[in-house]
């Protein structure tokens, strides 16, 4: 597939957070313990997410091989240190233990590992879950804010009432200068610290208004105080509540992601690319992120023509769009599941994507689409 993901630099890490919520890849996809089932690496943490629903096996596939870095050592973390280590390496109980922890835990790595993520860890002293392109950008908003926009934001996730909530942020936040820096850090021009501006080439809409919106829209509808994803954005990893964290950061679920690892395959390749060769052939579930972002309708509609072109091919995948509209309802669209997207799209728990799409080859899910 011709993605603009090609035409950057795969140099660094993008992404050291999955902004895709784990509870919408499980409901869109519906993981099965016979289930073949590939997921774009970004920073790993939906990769670890679908092997804890136990399936048959999980590729983890990217473009960028430091990312792929960044799950390999996360593997390597979860097999052989305890739960304790991992989660300070993440940044989740602040750079003083990411130091201790990485200070412990080097001598016993790999060589290979030791010598690519020592100076890694020497650079970036708030762990690995803040270190991405796109995180420190995130991360840097709320140090924008003088320090009673600061008191106030924080105040909105004290709430236990989403009406109360709401009415806070219109009268202390809305209509203030907080919208006004908001509007302006997450613009286009701005987002590009945290993202390539070739990346955005397809763009239908401007970052800083939409994300607005949909901040608006979230705080309307959702206690943020519950939401890891809003915690994330504004205040970073430190604080969060254990209970709110991915399922595959959790205490309770590490010994089982440890029994699952060996289910796991990484390549270096394109998730399309894959998915439509030989070797491909035998995934059934498919999660991929945001990657049709980067590609124009053109292109998307071709690969999705491609993609389930075999009519006996059980194939089901779910992606996010971010600022473009991709996959609501191409002429002769028999795959679209518009149900069950749009009510994804409702209850997604991070609160800047544009929504979520599910498509599954009708033909092999159900008999009775085919013969219609």
């Amino acid at each position: 597939m011709h993605s603009e993901f090609y035409n950057v630099a795969l140099d660094r890490i993008r992404y050291s957070l999955v902004w895709e919520d784990s509870n919408t890849l499980y409901k869109g996809l519906e993981l099965q313990p016979d289930d073949q089932v590939l997921v774009i690496t970004s920073a790993g943490c939906n990769v670890l997410n679908a092997l804890l629903k136990a399936p048959a096996s999980v590729t983890a596939i990217d473009l960028n091989p430091v990312q792929n870095k960044l799950l390999l050592l996360k593997k390597q973390l979860i097999l052989n240190y305890d739960y304790v280590t991992f989660r300070a390496l993440l940044g989740l109980d602040g750079p003083e233990k990411v130091t201790l922890a990485w200070h412990q835990s080097q001598a016993t790595l790999p060589e290979d590992m030791r010598r690519y993520w020592s100076p890694f860890f020497q650079s970036h002293p708030n762990g690995l879950m803040a270190a991405g392109k796109l995180e420190t950008y995130l991360n840097g908003f709320y140090g924008t804010l003088n320090s009673s926009l600061q008191e106030k934001l924080k105040q909105l996730i004290t709430f236990n009432d989403v009406e109360a909530q709401h009415r806070f942020f219109l009268k202390e936040l809305h209509s203030t200068p907080f919208q006004k820096q908001f509007t302006f850090y997450f613009d286009e021009a701005n987002l590009s610290k945290g993202r390539d501006p070739k990346l955005f080439k397809y763009a239908a809409e401007s970052g800083g208004a939409a994300f607005y919106q949909r901040l608006l829209a979230q705080v309307a509808s959702v206690l943020v105080r519950d939401n890891f994803f809003f915690r994330f954005f504004f205040f970073g990893a430190v604080g969060i509540p254990p209970e709110l964290l991915p399922p595959c950061y959790q205490e309770q679920n590490f010994t089982l992601l440890q029994e699952q690892l060996h289910k796991l395959k990484v390549v270096n390749a394109e998730a399309i690319d894959y998915l439509l060769s030989q070797e491909g052939k035998h995934i059934n579930k498919a999660s991929l992120s945001n990657i049709f972002e980067y590609t124009s309708h053109e292109e998307f509609e071709q690969v999705y023509q491609r993609l389930f072109a075999d009519p006996v091919r059980n194939l089901r995948m779910i992606f996010w769009n971010l600022l473009q509209e991709q996959g609501a309802g191409i002429a002769a669209d028999n795959w679209l599941n518009a149900p069950l997207s749009a009510a994804l799209s409702k209850t997604d728990a991070c609160f800047y994507f544009r929504n979520v799409r599910v498509q599954a080859n009708v033909c092999s899910e159900t008999s009775a689409s085919c013969s219609a």
